[in-house]
């Protein structure tokens, strides 16, 4: 009795677990699936970097220096008291002062050359002028002139050729005024030929010295004053007066020589 109840409770256990087997068999889907995977979306790519260049620093052009090249004043400016070559008197000046520079220097041919041509310029000067000077002029032309044969011969020194020099430019300016005041005519376009005759008289007066030398530097100093006013507005009015200082000048020049 008891063998058969426990053979059916086998029975009934095993029809049990077929009759699940079956129905879970028939029934598709039944079985739970597993959960989604959610999708990741993919990560952004990195913005890119833009590649900076290294500045180039622009590299300046070597500058040009322009040079200017050295003007030569020999032509036109001569040694002692630099005579601006700018009349003939001027000329004849100019021509003086190479004289006394070459003296200095111990050239001899040089100091002759320069003589004869300064003597030369200076009579021509007298021969072509119409004032009462130019035979004042000629005279110290003429012992400028005497000196050459003792310059050549080394017996004349630079200091007596300075003093006919300074002598001879003194004649030049004078002779030039005279010519100018000569003429009889107007002196309002004649500054600039009166400033040089007077700079001529005023560039001797060292070679004076004394009591010369302060009148004449005087008479000379109020003379260029009134020269210079030809040229203004009031210049007409002034000529009278330049004239008389003028003469004044030219009185002192000739008790020179």
């Amino acid at each position: 009795m008891k063998q058969n109840w426990f053979a059916s409770s086998k029975i009934i256990v095993a029809a049990l677990l077929f009759g699940s087997v079956s129905v879970f068999a028939q029934v598709p889907g039944t079985l739970p699936s597993a959960p989604a995977v959610p999708t990741v979306p993919p990560m952004p790519a990195p913005p890119a970097v833009p590649v900076v260049q290294p500045a180039v620093m622009p590299v300046a052009s070597p500058a040009v220096v322009a040079t200017t090249p050295a003007i030569d004043t020999s032509a036109s400016i001569t040694t002692q008291a630099q005579t601006v070559a700018t009349s003939p008197a001027d000329t004849a000046a100019a021509r003086l002062d190479a004289a006394v520079a070459a003296s200095t220097k111990g050239d001899k041919a040089a100091t002759v050359r320069a003589l004869n041509a300064g003597v030369a310029a200076s009579e021509a000067q007298a021969a072509g002028s119409k004032g009462d000077f130019k035979g004042k002029l000629m005279s110290q032309a003429g012992n400028l002139k005497s000196l050459i044969p003792g310059v050549q011969s080394g017996l004349v020194k630079a200091n007596v050729i300075s003093k006919a020099v300074s002598l001879l430019k003194m004649a030049l300016g004078a002779n030039q005024i005279s010519s100018l005041l000569g003429g009889g005519g107007s002196l309002l376009g004649s500054a600039a030929a009166l400033t040089g005759g007077l700079n001529l008289l005023k560039g001797g007066l060292p070679s004076l010295g004394g009591q010369a030398a302060s009148t004449g530097g005087s008479l000379i100093g109020t003379a260029l004053s009134g020269v210079s006013s030809l040229g203004s507005m009031g210049g007409a009015a002034a000529e009278p007066a330049v004239k008389q200082q003028l003469g004044g000048v030219m009185n002192f020049a000739k008790g020179l020589f």
